[in-house]
């Protein structure tokens, strides 16, 4: 084959060349590029090791033009198909705005586009919808700039987040927003953990005889979201892993357990053994945490990894717990990209009695606050709360009350067999009758 584009005959010409009339698709070469990039047709090692691979991910809308032209073309150079799974995604459309005239329709500028797609209300004369990106409907998105305006990590977080098995991605802005302010509250609340540590060793371990009931809850729902990662990774559902990943973190970690452990670790209630347990604990959890969050959010995570690392330079492996154990052996590597992935630590510590135990505090917790709103209690001011029952689950809330006068600004707790007769508010949940009273400054 000779290839000129020269004036007149190329260089050598002999009246026996004939031009090829035939005329191959753009798509013939795209089909050669699972082997033809590896150095085919020399048997390079490269070929030998990355031939065949085992995932493409791509569009859906090139399933007949490139995968399945690279399937067949593998089958019949190779031998084989050049990947066992396929997983198409679908396609990044772009929200464009316009406004129509008697010249036609005229595309909004790069500046209000903006304020609307932030969420400004549109005036009756601009229209909107999201189509597939073009630069004369100025709906482009280009990555360059969401990386400076947001980060690196908000953008991988918001596009994993973005990856469902829908054929059409509508990328709203605000997406990015949400996932710049998550990647604040990662920072926030890991700073929070390492700046209140007194512990500077993970050794001997946890002491599963100090655990309470938020300390056994937060092990189930770790050990559950690490299972659950896993299979939407497996499925390739990068959606749910970016928001299992993203409510661990900031609802279950940094809303609920981290404001759990606050009275411990300033000092208000525990003693120096379950506030070195609490801490351990605290480090365990985060560790597992951003090492979850590391494909998804590699920057930041890395950032926190190498910050936990020089808070505890000299972690050794010995007989600690498993969690102790599988932090420590994390931490001896030298980054977390090539720390291990979380994987179950302990298939019994998933318990669903616990969580059920500890979602009803949640909701005693979601009613208080519910009641104080509705009755406009300041947040300054504690009230008293009267819980009515004699069943099993008041004693589990006696006995946890804690973790009520933790999360809400709750003076007392009564428990008690009939109702008081006061001017107040009241609440069922389950066997329970919550109750409180009027302030007296209202």
């Amino acid at each position: 084959m000779i290839c000129y584009d020269g004036e007149g005959h190329p260089p050598g010409y002999n009246p026996s060349w004939k031009q090829d009339p035939d005329v191959l698709d753009t798509w013939f070469s795209s089909a050669l590029w699972p082997f033809s990039t590896l150095g085919w047709p020399s048997q390079t090692e490269d070929l030998k090791t990355f031939y065949p691979t085992s995932t493409l991910i791509t569009g859906h809308d090139i399933l007949f033009f490139w995968v399945a032209r690279m399937i067949m073309m593998g089958e019949y150079v190779m031998g084989s198909v050049p990947f066992q799974e396929s997983f198409l995604h679908g396609l990044i459309y772009g929200k464009s705005y316009w406004r129509e005239g008697q010249a036609g329709v005229h595309y909004v500028g790069k500046g209000e586009k903006r304020t609307y797609d932030l969420g400004e209300t549109l005036p009756q004369d601009v229209y909107s919808k999201w189509e597939k990106m073009s630069k004369s409907k100025g709906n482009v998105i280009d990555p360059l700039e969401l990386i400076e305006e947001y980060g690196t990590d908000a953008v991988r977080f918001a596009l994993a987040s973005s990856v469902t098995y829908a054929r059409q991605i509508d990328l709203d802005l605000r997406r990015f927003e949400e996932y710049k302010n998550f990647a604040n509250k990662i920072w926030n609340g890991a700073r929070f953990v390492l700046m209140n540590l007194e512990e500077e060793s993970l050794e001997p371990g946890i002491d599963r005889s100090l655990l309470q009931l938020e300390d056994k809850w937060i092990l189930s729902v770790l050990n559950r979201t690490i299972r659950e990662i896993h299979e939407s990774f497996e499925r390739y559902a990068f959606d749910r892993a970016a928001a299992k990943a993203y409510e661990f973190f900031w609802d279950d970690f940094c809303s609920i357990y981290v404001e759990l452990t606050k009275p411990i670790l300033f000092g208000k209630a525990g003693d120096r053994h379950v506030r070195a347990n609490k801490e351990r604990l605290l480090v365990i959890v985060l560790l597992s945490a951003i090492r979850l969050m590391h494909p998804i959010s590699p920057f930041i995570t890395e950032e926190i990894f190498s910050l936990v690392k020089k808070k505890f330079p000299h972690a050794k492996q010995g007989t600690c717990d498993p969690y102790t154990e599988e932090a420590i052996k994390a931490l001896s590597q030298d980054a977390c990209i090539v720390s291990s992935y979380p994987v179950v630590i302990a298939e019994g510590d998933i318990d669903e009695k616990i969580e059920a135990s500890f979602s009803l505090m949640l909701e005693l917790v979601r009613h208080v606050r519910n009641i104080r709103a509705e009755m406009k209690i300041p947040l300054h001011e504690k009230t008293e709360l009267y819980i009515v029952s004699e069943s099993n689950a008041a004693q589990m809330v006696q006995v946890n009350q804690t973790i009520l006068t933790t999360l809400t600004p709750t003076r007392a707790i009564h428990f008690v067999g009939k109702e008081p007769i006061f001017f107040g508010a009241s609440a069922i949940i389950g066997t329970l009758k919550l109750m409180t009273p009027i302030p007296e400054t209202l």
